[in-house]
């Protein structure tokens, strides 16, 4: 079928892009400043005009059909290039209703995400910050589609619609239990590589910059332990022999709750740069532009 765009009212795709977000009609109503009944009216609208179905309820809402998820990322795109070419770099408003979509790991959760709340709580208090966790097999996806407004990481994503903006850098440290014997007289890399290790999962099929720099060493660490998060280290390796290799913020943050040792790498390895990291389509975004500039701000003045 070939669809009459003079036919289509653009309201359908603003209706269409919110139900996909909310995938639940009365929070897509309350993103439109809508009644519920008029979204339902609009969706019917626009399952009319396409020929196709495009949500199925459920009970946990509204659920996309393989149409809809399909149809998503065009109108996603086509949506945000109309919002900058009719002037999304007009002035944002911090006092405003704004909602942004961020990905970041457990680590940032941890040390970044409760020092933002604040601040935005401080200079914009009606903002509602949806955090997402860092898939890395999804992420470019989710940026590319505008499920994710911005991602913080350290990962590079190989693709030219991405930018990238470096704002924090973090030394990797070692810790383990009080006592550890390890640790006696400084943590040498004989001991460091004949100890037994929580590693972090690969993620993405690609090893972790402390990974690349271990095989350069032709440095290999007995393993004891996978997880997918660092959030879980702190407290293994308290009661175990485990050690653990860590930003040095997260272990210095913990140590205290679970008595942990606290050692520099025993190589040399530069610092992991984290990043901001959004769409190029978003580039020009008075809010997300905000929003970075806040971050920024927020790690030169308390981290």
């Amino acid at each position: 079928m070939t669809l009459n765009l003079r036919r289509l009212d653009l309201n359908l795709l603003l209706v269409f892009d919110a139900l996909m977000q909310e995938q639940n009609l009365s929070r897509a109503a309350t993103r439109l400043h809508m009644s519920q009944p008029a979204v339902s009216n609009a969706l019917a609208r626009l399952r009319s005009q396409l020929d196709a179905p495009l949500f199925k309820r459920t009970a946990r809402g509204m659920a996309p059909t393989a149409h809809a998820q399909a149809l998503y990322g065009p109108v996603r795109q086509a949506l945000d290039l109309l919002r900058t070419g009719l002037g999304a770099e007009g002035e944002f408003d911090p006092g405003g209703a704004h909602r942004f979509r961020l990905a970041m790991s457990d680590y940032g959760m941890a040390m970044l995400l409760p020092v933002l709340l604040e601040r935005l709580h401080e200079r914009a208090p009606r903002t509602v910050l949806e955090v997402q966790d860092d898939e890395a097999q999804t992420l470019l996806a989710r940026l590319v589609t505008g499920e994710l407004d911005l991602a913080i990481d350290y990962l590079y994503l190989d693709s030219p619609d991405l930018c990238y903006q470096p704002f924090l850098e973090e030394d990797l440290v070692v810790i383990g239990r009080a006592g550890h014997p390890a640790f006696e007289g400084g943590m040498s890399r004989e001991r460091y590589q004949q100890s037994r290790h929580v590693l972090i999962l690969p993620r993405a099929n690609r090893g972790s910059p402390l990974e690349i720099v271990l095989g350069s060493a032709k440095i290999q660490r007995k393993v004891g332990l996978q997880v997918p998060h660092f959030l879980s280290i702190p407290p293994i390796v308290a009661c175990t022999e485990l050690l653990g290799t860590v930003p040095q913020r997260l272990a210095e943050h913990f140590a205290g709750v679970y008595s942990l040792q606290l050692a520099p790498l025993p190589l040399a390895m530069p610092p992991v740069q984290v990043s901001l990291i959004w769409h190029r389509q978003q580039d020009r975004n008075p809010g997300l532009r905000w929003l970075r500039e806040q971050i920024v701000q927020m790690v030169d003045e308390r981290l």
